[in-house]
């Protein structure tokens, strides 16, 4: 299973250029997959009036900084992403190269900038946050009609989420019910929701990435540290290898284990020449002779056989103990 992680830094940089490059190189360091940021043109974003507008402020780089940031990413080796929030930022995305694009939970269900996108030939990683199974099905609808390649990530809108409410369930849901890769972007606290998401099938992963719980604003309080999401990368990656293709298949060390483990019937006693079978005579027995003899699924293939040749207690009881002719 093919597995992407993704280091949502977001506005974890709180408007520090510097800072931001330190995230993107512990983010790389950690092997995460795309190290992410959130663009937007305030002024297209939100309210004045709302409360948030001023932290809003504080925690903004410019779209120069941006350009800077991606050609900083791929400096140093990694894989630069983004959520745009209005149209000025899908466009600056698109001017620097950049040919997926995450779209958050609050614009699930924005049109235009969904519509901006998929005409720009943008691949789509969509959260679902707070959205209604009917919400969803109108999102996927609108992506189908339109042919545009996208993934959905589960998603609950809490700063952190509860570990109740988390319902990771839906992800199969979504699986079934879609038919499209399926991820989890994880608000939740630790790695412990990553993993188990992992071990559900979804192949993205989404968590929130600093270098510094202490730090102030953005998300940095509940975001994961370097150590931890490289540990989400490692164990993640273990559990893909893990779940495997979903097919029924025997290794050589199983094979070998397997022929260990088995049992053959061996005589629980002295059988005479001319006895007959019966469950007094039987014994299942781990052995050493493992290519002869019956093994202990047999039991009924042998009950009433004849037999026609003495054997020993503790011996295979092998086709040639029994009347061949008649035995099927």
């Amino acid at each position: 299973m093919n597995v992407q992680y993704i280091a949502e830094i977001g506005n974890n940089h709180n408007g520090d250029i510097s800072l931001a490059k330190e995230m993107i190189d512990a983010a790389i360091a950690s092997e995460a997959d795309y190290v992410k940021f959130q663009i937007y043109n305030l002024d297209k974003l939100i309210d004045k009036k709302s409360l948030y507008y001023n932290e809003f402020v504080n925690e903004s780089l410019s779209f120069d900084n941006f350009r800077e940031l991606k050609d900083y990413t791929e400096f140093k080796g990694g894989r630069f992403l983004a959520t745009p929030f209005d149209e000025d930022s899908m466009n600056l995305l698109n001017d620097i190269g950049i040919d997926i694009v995450k779209i958050a939970s609050g614009d699930m269900n924005n049109k235009q900038l969904i519509q901006q996108a998929i005409s720009q030939g943008k691949e789509l990683i969509i959260s679902v946050g707070g959205a209604t199974v009917d919400e969803i099905d109108v999102m996927v609808r609108f992506l189908k009609d339109h042919n545009a390649k996208f993934s959905i990530l589960h998603c609950i809108i809490n700063y952190p989420a509860r570990f109740e409410e988390l319902n990771l369930g839906f992800i199969d849901t979504l699986k079934r019910r879609y038919s499209c890769p399926v991820g989890f972007s994880d608000h939740s606290i630790g790695i412990e929701a990553s993993l188990a998401a992992l071990a559900l099938g979804a192949t993205i992963i989404e968590k929130h990435f600093t270098t510094n719980r202490a730090l102030p604003g953005g998300d940095n309080e509940m975001s994961i540290l370097p150590d931890e999401f490289r540990r989400l990368t490692r164990e993640g990656d273990n559990i893909g290898i893990a779940l495997g293709n979903g097919k029924r298949s025997i290794s050589e060390d199983e094979q070998r284990i397997k022929r260990m483990i088995r049992r053959k019937f061996v005589a629980k006693r002295d059988i005479s020449e001319g006895s007959i079978i019966s469950d007094d005579d039987l014994l299942p027995l781990r052995v050493v002779e493992t290519e002869k003899g019956f093994d202990s699924g047999r039991y009924y293939d042998l009950i009433g056989r004849k037999t026609i040749t003495y054997v020993k207690k503790y011996d295979l009881i092998t086709e040639k103990v029994l009347n061949i002719e008649n035995f099927t």
